[in-house]
């Protein structure tokens, strides 16, 4: 018998090096810069700020963000005494920025979930802040204001410069929302266009003016009667006597504007509040309701201020009711102009039906 053969152990083959594959590269994102300002700044909001009023609002956020945990951060648990506004109740050691928007490049809806660099170029400092108002006013010179927790962790003080970035990037992502069918047939839904500037016939400068406050916000708007004639009311503004008295805009009985102090500029209009408000004047006696022209006229002009200074609808106000005039005794202005009544309901009833 043959015999049998044993199986010949094979030699392993020598590994090869295997040859390293190259990594990945991460390509990162373009960053789109939606915003971007620097300049002078100054500070705001919180128990005691006292350049804010008592009542006073916020452009970005409303009561109702109080109870959502994504926005309550920003404010104190309770409000600090005499005061329901929202500006006065920001936490001040918080992180919060106002500044002048463009509402069509960055909408309000954007910067409510947006989050902002804030730089301090001069030593490098930066920290994320959330944008919560409009402001400061131009006449300030100044981009930009911001809490006083966020300037002290930057080194900042007022008219230092700072830099402000938004990109799109640093929106804080929500939860997307399912788009709603439109009915069948349905009209397709117009945006409504910004309001712009109605025509100003004449600007003749009244002497009786001067620079608001720094830092300050305008949110009223006041509506006034003349108790005479345009004649009367534009010689009366631009008197230097002891009076010096003056509003910033006089509406005509056929519709015509005429202005008489930038809105930047306090006009001597209502005693104890003229430094955050803007003045209407209205061309009528004390018995007169509104021309149709002239109505129409201050709608359109309180329909831009409202756009153009972010003053709440609620804030517009008749001369006799306006919060903080002081005049003893009050005033009988704007009489019956707005309705058969000399009250704020009355106003409040006309600026609802016409505003």
């Amino acid at each position: 018998m043959a015999q049998k053969r044993k199986p010949s152990k094979k030699k392993p083959a020598a590994k090869r090096p295997q040859r390293k594959k190259p990594a990945k590269q991460k390509i990162q994102p373009v960053e789109e810069i939606l915003f971007r300002v620097e300049g002078k700044m100054s500070t705001f909001g919180g128990p005691t700020d006292t350049g804010m009023s008592a009542t006073e609002g916020l452009a970005l956020f409303t009561p109702a963000d109080l109870q959502d945990p994504k926005y309550s951060y920003l404010f104190l648990p309770t409000p600090p005494p005499g005061t329901t506004g929202l500006g006065r109740r920001l936490d001040p050691e918080k992180y919060y920025f106002a500044c002048r928007w463009n509402y069509n490049d960055t909408p309000r809806e954007f910067l409510r979930r947006a989050l902002a660099r804030v730089e301090n170029p001069a030593n490098g400092r930066a920290a994320d802040a959330r944008p919560v108002d409009w402001g400061p006013n131009i006449s300030t010179g100044r981009v930009a204001d911001l809490s006083p927790g966020l300037a002290k962790a930057l080194g900042l003080q007022t008219d230092d410069f700072v830099r402000i970035t938004i990109s799109a990037l640093r929106a804080i992502p929500v939860k997307p929302v399912k788009p709603v069918k439109p009915a069948k047939q349905a009209a397709p839904s117009i945006q409504p266009a910004a309001p712009t500037k109605p025509v100003i016939k004449q600007f003749i400068r009244s002497p009786n003016c001067s620079p608001r406050k720094v830092g300050t916000k305008i949110d009223k708007i006041v509506l006034h009667c003349t108790e005479g004639s345009l004649a009367s009311a534009l010689a009366e503004f631009q008197r230097t006597d002891s009076r010096k008295v003056s509003a910033h805009y006089v509406i005509d009985r056929n519709g015509d504007i005429y202005q008489m102090v930038n809105d930047a500029d306090c006009a001597n209009h209502c005693m104890g509040a003229n430094n955050v408000s803007i003045g209407i004047e209205h061309v009528g006696a004390e018995t007169d309701a509104l021309a149709t022209p002239q109505a129409a006229a201050s709608a359109a002009l309180i329909r831009w201020l409202l756009q153009e200074h972010q003053i709440p609808r609620t804030n517009i106000f008749g001369h006799d009711f306006t919060p903080g005039y002081s005049r003893p005794g009050g005033t009988s202005c704007p009489d019956k102009l707005f309705g058969p009544m000399h009250s704020q309901a009355t106003i409040a009833a006309w600026v609802a039906a016409n505003v």
